[in-house]
């Protein structure tokens, strides 16, 4: 496995006291395996991204395990960490204007990895930054070493973000929302050519985004995060044939569809609960069509719906239960019984 993260929890300092962020995820990342974090903006979908990076405010308390190729690297130091990170793995920001340093060349930002991480001399560094410049398909590589990051286009500012990920070659590959700053047809050409590095790689990739259409383009799994916690995982085609999660069926819902004429598409009601004010039970339940007296209460544990497809939700049981009749018996009698 390359990636194994088991009950990783975040809570930061807010006016004076701790509110939690991130609550108890569990997931895995396979060696060339695209895994999709999904939902709205104040999920916690980048918080999740940052965490297995450790790139945390000092005062934030992080607590599970992450364990990255056999190495329990969350009980590394910061020393240590900063040998793993654009080494072993690597991460794709959000906004690349911001993410870029205006003052350096875009050479010298490419190669600072390098300088940190491998023995190359000089020349060898220049020529494997030329090598990375022509791999995400810029053009005139030799002239774009010694430009700055204005004088480049949003897609080109991002070609050589995945250029500075990609230096030495890592394992793991995090991206938050990489496409959301560009135009359609940029986008598909940055998703176009992740799928081809990982390809070629066979790294693992986690693709944090909140557009369902990334997702069907280039995961092969997915996540959805509600409130900081993971509601329903599953493979990327039985997602979308079978969601499961009354918020995930509530996000396919939104999506045009080709041929389909609606005067409104549908929408979620209501908004994400602040850290603060996490309420009791299930954290969709104020939002929920299906509320049941029970989601107020108790928080629903991750039901195994299929082998690989999994949600917490009182509307199912290990045997796949509906709400109308046994609905999440088993679940009722461990939560009550504890």
């Amino acid at each position: 496995m390359l990636l194994d993260v088991k009950n990783m929890s975040l809570s930061l300092k807010r006016a004076g006291k701790y509110s939690p962020i991130l609550e108890d995820l569990s997931f895995q990342v396979k060696q060339g395996e695209t895994l999709g974090i999904v939902g709205e903006s104040g999920c916690g979908k980048s918080m999740t991204a940052l965490s297995l990076m450790q790139l945390l405010p000092d005062k934030a308390r992080l607590t599970g395990e992450v364990d990255l190729q056999g190495e329990l690297i969350s009980v590394y130091s910061k020393r240590r960490l900063e040998k793993i990170r654009g080494n072993q793995m690597s991460m794709i920001f959000q906004d690349p204007l911001t993410s870029l340093n205006p003052l350096q060349t875009i050479g010298t930002q490419i190669e600072e990895s390098l300088i940190l991480h491998t023995k190359k001399s000089k020349e060898e560094r220049r020529s494997r930054v030329l090598q990375l410049l022509k791999a995400v398909g810029l053009p005139r590589a030799e002239e774009l070493i010694d430009e700055y990051p204005h004088q480049l286009s949003g897609g080109m500012r991002q070609r050589v973000m995945i250029a500075i990920a990609m230096a030495c070659e890592p394992q793991l590959l995090i991206c938050d929302e990489p496409t959301t700053a560009l135009d359609v047809t940029i986008q598909a050409q940055i998703l176009e050519l992740m799928n081809e590095i990982k390809q070629q790689t066979n790294m693992g990739i986690i693709m944090i985004t909140h557009d369902m259409g990334v997702v069907a383009e280039v995961c092969d799994r997915v996540l959805v995060m509600y409130a900081g916690k993971i509601v329903e995982e599953a493979p990327v085609i039985e997602l979308f044939q079978n969601p499961k999660h009354p918020y995930t069926q509530g996000l396919l819902a939104s999506i045009p569809k080709l041929g389909e004429r609606k005067k409104k598409l549908g929408s979620i009601l209501g908004t994400v609960p602040t850290p603060g004010s996490m309420p009791v039970g299930c954290r969709f339940a104020d939002r929920c069509p299906h509320v049941m007296d029970v989601c107020r209460n108790v928080t629903p544990a991750m039901i195994r719906i299929k082998e690989d497809h999994q949600t917490a939700c009182w509307l199912y049981d290990e045997k796949e239960g509906t709400a109308n009749g046994s609905a999440g018996s088993k679940q009722l009698e461990t939560a009550f019984h504890h």
